[in-house]
């Protein structure tokens, strides 16, 4: 059988790997190492002590190795820069990205990165999946902006309610300054790129 490219780092790394050990096999800064972790864009398992904090899987390294050369970096421009700016930084949103009928785009890029969110989502994995805050998620789970299962004490959102949410003018042109956002739509210009 053929072996896959990647496939012999399982013969020289364990199953789980460290954080040093994640940064060497990537060939990356260990910043760059620690922002992908910090920001989800690999799972780890974190112990939360001080040393030997983050356990990667060794299938997980290999998976964003593919993803990286398929895609490119998945470390939004200027993310790691430490230069304060003095001027205004301008908000980004998804409309600044699209070109007309392109939001369909929006919705496979956000059916990727979160395929393994669970099919009923709460408030707070909103909040999480769209970088928006919870007092705006709340207003428009009231107003019916975003379709949702209410019962007596919670809304529930399926995930394809989301999906739909997404592709709206709403969502398209919000503007917000959490970083959990910045990411959001910086990862949606990698992606988008990529495919070009």
């Amino acid at each position: 059988m053929k072996k896959k490219k990647y496939d012999n780092l399982k013969e020289i790394y364990p199953e789980f790997v460290s954080l040093e050990q994640f940064h060497q096999i990537c060939k990356i800064a260990k910043r760059s190492a620690k922002y992908l972790i910090e920001n989800k864009l690999i799972p780890v398992i974190d112990s939360g002590k001080k040393t030997w904090r983050y356990s990667i899987a060794l299938d997980d390294v290999i998976i964003y190795l593919r993803r990286r050369e398929q895609w490119g970096s998945m470390i939004p421009l200027g993310a790691l820069s430490s230069r304060k700016k003095s001027h205004k930084i301008k908000r980004l949103c998804f409309d600044d990205f699209l070109k007309l009928s392109d939001e369909h785009e929006i919705k496979k890029y956000f059916s990727y990165i979160y395929t393994d969110f669970p099919d009923m989502l709460m408030t707070s994995d909103i909040v999480e999946m769209t970088g928006l805050g919870i007092s705006s998620i709340t207003k428009m789970l009231k107003s019916e902006i975003i379709k949702s299962i209410k019962t007596s004490t919670i809304y529930l959102v399926p995930k394809s309610y989301l999906l739909e949410f997404v592709v709206t003018p709403q969502y398209i042109n919000s503007k917000c300054n959490s970083e959990q956002f910045k990411k959001i739509v910086g990862g949606f210009r990698i992606w988008k790129n990529a495919k070009l």
